[in-house]
């Protein structure tokens, strides 16, 4: 199933320093140590409080997660 948001943009100038961050703490996380529930569980934490998460930095961080490890699902549960 593909789900289309249509009114989706390009990030914002700020939305995207958001995403880099997360995508080099991401990529050291993956390369120093493999990348434990925890940290999966730490790393949408973060994102998720963040004030400019959007539904497009949403799905560009889960896109991010997908890249780095393609052959494991995430349970993106907030408790």
């Amino acid at each position: 199933m593909e789900i289309n948001h249509p009114n989706a943009g390009p990030l914002s100038e700020q939305e995207q320093k958001v995403f880099e961050h997360f995508q080099k703490r991401l990529e050291s996380m993956v390369s120093s140590h493999g990348l434990t529930e925890g940290d999966v569980k730490e790393l949408i934490r973060e994102l998720r409080s963040h004030p400019l998460i959007s539904s497009q930095l949403w799905q560009e961080a889960g896109t991010e997660l997908t890249r780095l490890l393609p052959d494991q699902r995430f349970d993106f549960e907030w408790d």
